[in-house]
């Protein structure tokens, strides 16, 4: 508003004025003409004057509108400098030079947590993160549980021991409690394996707000009994929110636009108001196994429901609905490749930044450009290997070191010759007008080789949506608050074999899948007595029948482990965690069907096991030496004994009367992990090249201007065909007419 303020501003600010405006709403815009003019130069004003250094009005979107009376206005080049001496021409043809220019910057890093500030590979360590415990991100941080006094039950007393003294939120029905199973009270940093469980407050006894303590929580389901288990130390405690608006993100932006809201070069400046954490949502499209909807909340009351449009759209969902130029799949623990159709996908985590943030944070999608360099990127801005998501709570089953805490990227270090980094696409089996290419995405992969030497892939980032989805299973189950695990746990692979005729198990002589037509899904949960129950793992494993007439007619079923349990322990380290049964669910189906949540079955196979059990607790030497059999008889006496699996023993599940809030499924509202990414905004620039001949534009019709002396030159109009200007230029300072010039004016998108 008002005069340029110099040597502030770019050396002509220009304006797409009122006119300009309608003209592109009714797809008339275009550029025909331009003037010079010198209307803001004073020539006989003060004798000898610096005219240089004379103020000029800023450029103004109303120096020309189209609305009736009283709001029209022209207020363009008042004075035009003439083409020639010997005409009375004023207008001028520019030459339009349209370009593209992608233009980057580095977004913060966003989430829950501190560490990792180098982009370089050898200096990231996953397991260096620290909580943050602000107000910005807690509502109270103040609080630990004596691991020694958790005896079970879902009430909890805890004492306070302040981190933070200046956070002194209250607590109160509906928050998050997020438990760090650590025996040394802090979250600082986080550097040794333990469970981290996250839980919903029911209700309080006693106050938080002065953190003074004790005070007594009740949560939405079972806590561990840890003083049968000898745990010692202190839990850290943090309380969240129960929603993105109470700390994070707020309903209506404080701050009012200002010019670079709608200047399109600022699509990748960042905004001094963000929101500090992601969101996330997971939505299921089919109950977990053990379900029952008679009694419990089935998938279609979860939470996250209305982003099952999303999964859909995405292709996680029906199988005929696009072509996926890549496909969803993952690594069982002897490293073979097991894909997923669309509609095996239970569900997915859809990790995301809607929050009310003014400006474009993100800019217009994440940069994922190649760079042949190494991964030491300090200094680069845009190359997809800085892209990178953590998840620091995470002991992921296969993770060479052993060590909480894992990194995610589009393009990992190391395996340049796999050529991971490259784009796909989902294509509409419906509208062939979207494809070619169609949806862009890039595969999200880990840093942990298996023996074929390719990382793991654990989901998809969405560049133009700036988006990431998680769809490995077990991933979902560590990122889901109801699981009651931060681990994951490996596939097993699935065999047959001729019955009776192995590893000494004794049965029917007929096996327990007959011919191609029958088929077995399995999958397992471990049993704790003391510990936490904790959800099945996700991943669910098919092996059908062999053909009959290729001996043997019937076979029963196989199931090994490779060596992916580095956290699953046997001594009482507190590190990790352990089990004393390995319980097998399984569920023999017709060729073709998908499995039925109610029609699970257990069947306990720990007394298979090589190896003894070490403290009353299942080995990894146990679970990887020894090859375990399902036979026709094991399952058959399952089902006539009616053990079906039920989740509800092992999880508290809301009923379908639920009399208290309790957390469920699909519940989750933010990401607890950090996202770094650099931005990308393109920016498609219509170039105007005003050219000033030696000879051209060196009369003024300025009143104020002598023949002796030399025009200057405050401002450009473009103007369409009709002569109505679409876009004012004006010039910082009144700059002198002399040779051969050239302005060059720009409207971006």
């Amino acid at each position: 508003m008002g005069y340029i303020i110099k040597d502030t501003a770019a050396l002509i600010n220009s304006k797409l004025t009122d006119a300009g405006r309608k003209r592109i709403s009714e797809g008339t815009f275009n550029v025909s003409y331009f003037q010079v003019g010198d209307s803001e130069v004073c020539y006989d004003c003060i004798p000898n004057a610096n005219l240089s250094s004379g103020k000029v009005l800023d450029a103004e979107y109303n120096a020309q509108n189209l609305s009736p009376l009283p709001e029209k206005n022209k207020a363009n080049v008042k004075y035009p400098l003439v083409v020639t001496t010997q005409s009375t021409n004023t207008y001028g043809i520019p030459i339009s030079e349209p370009q593209i220019d992608n233009i980057y910057n580095t977004a913060a890093t966003l989430g829950f947590f501190t560490g990792q500030t180098s982009y370089s590979y050898s200096n990231v360590t996953d397991h260096s993160f620290t909580a943050f415990t602000s107000s910005a991100y807690t509502i109270n941080p103040n609080y630990i549980i004596p691991m020694g006094t958790l005896n079970s039950g879902n009430t909890v007393s805890l004492n306070a021991s302040i981190i933070n003294s200046g956070v002194t939120g209250t607590v109160v029905s509906n928050h998050i409690m997020t438990v760090f199973f650590s025996d040394t009270g802090s979250t600082q940093p986080i550097s040794n394996n333990y469970p981290v469980l996250t839980y919903k407050v029911i209700s309080i006894t006693g106050s938080t707000s002065g953190n003074t303590g004790p005070i007594t929580v009740k949560l939405d389901r079972q806590l561990p009994n840890l003083q049968s288990m000898g745990y010692s130390g202190n839990a850290r405690v943090i309380f969240y929110p129960s929603g993105m608006t109470e700390v994070y993100d707020t309903y209506t932006p404080e701050y009012y636009w200002n010019q670079d809201a709608i200047n399109f070069e600022s699509n990748c400046d960042i905004s001094d108001y963000y929101v500090k954490v992601w969101n996330m949502n997971i939505p299921w499209t089919e109950s977990p196994a053990g379900l029952f909807t008679n009694t419990y909340q089935g998938y279609n009351q979860f939470g996250s429901t209305g982003y099952t449009g999303t999964k859909e759209y995405l292709g996680y969902n029906s199988n005929t609905g696009q072509t996926d130029t890549d496909s969803t799949y993952y690594y069982n623990s002897f490293s073979e490749k097991v894909i997923l159709s669309p509609s095996d996908q239970k569900s997915i985590a859809i990790v995301h930044y809607t929050n009310q943030a003014i400006d474009n944070f993100y800019g217009e999608k994440f940069a994922l450009t190649y760079t042949d360099t190494n991964f030491d990127l300090s200094g680069q801005t845009g190359p997809g290997r800085r892209f990178r998501v953590n998840i620091p709570t995470l002991m992921w089953h296969k993770s060479s070191g052993g060590t909480m805490g894992e990194t995610f990227y589009v393009d990992p270090d190391g395996f340049d010759s796999l050529n991971l980094f490259k784009p796909y696409y989902i294509e509409s089996n419906v509208n062939s007008d979207m494809n070619n290419p169609g949806i862009r995405y890039y595969q999200l992969w880990d840093t942990n080789a298996n023996s074929n030497g390719y990382p793991n892939r654990v989901g998809k980032v969405w560049p133009d949506f700036k988006m990431i989805t998680f769809d490995d299973d077990e991933i979902i189950a560590s990122l889901s608050y109801k699981s009651n695990r931060n681990w994951t746990l490996p596939a097993p692979k699935l065999g047959l074999v001729v019955p009776n005729t192995f590893n000494g198990t004794s049965g029917s002589d007929v096996g327990l899948l007959s011919g191609t037509s029958e088929c077995l899904w399995l999958t397992y949960r471990f049993n704790h007595s003391a510990f936490t129950e904790s959800l099945h793992c996700n991943y669910y494993t098919q092996i059908c029948g062999t053909d009959p007439d290729c001996p043997p007619d019937t076979a029963d079923v196989t199931v090994r482990f490779g060596n992916e349990f580095p956290f699953l322990i046997s001594d009482n380290s507190q590190s990790g965690f352990s089990a004393n049964d390995i319980v097998i669910l399984a569920q023999k189906v017709i060729t073709g069907e998908k499995p039925d949540p109610t029609e699970w079955y257990e069947i306990n196979l720990t007394s298979q096991l090589s190896a003894s059990s070490v403290n009353d607790k299942i080995t990894v030497s146990g679970l990887t030496g020894s090859t375990l059999v399902l036979n026709k008889t094991m399952y058959d006496d399952a089902v006539s004994n009616g053990e079906l699996y039920d989740l509800s023993n092992y999880i508290d599940l809301p009923t379908n009367n639920e009399p208290e809030p309790t957390l469920n499924f699909g519940d989750e509202f933010y990401f607890y992990g950090n996202i770094a990414s650099d931005i990308q905004a393109t920016i498609y620039v219509m170039n105007y090249k005003c050219n000033l001949g030696p000879t051209q534009f060196l009369s003024s019709q300025n009143p104020t201007w002598s023949t002796i002396d030399t025009p200057y030159i405050t401002e450009v109009g473009l103007y369409d065909s009709n002569k109505e200007l679409m876009i004012i230029s004006k010039i910082q300072s009144p700059e002198k007419r002399q040779g051969i010039q050239q302005y060059t004016i720009k409207l971006d998108f």
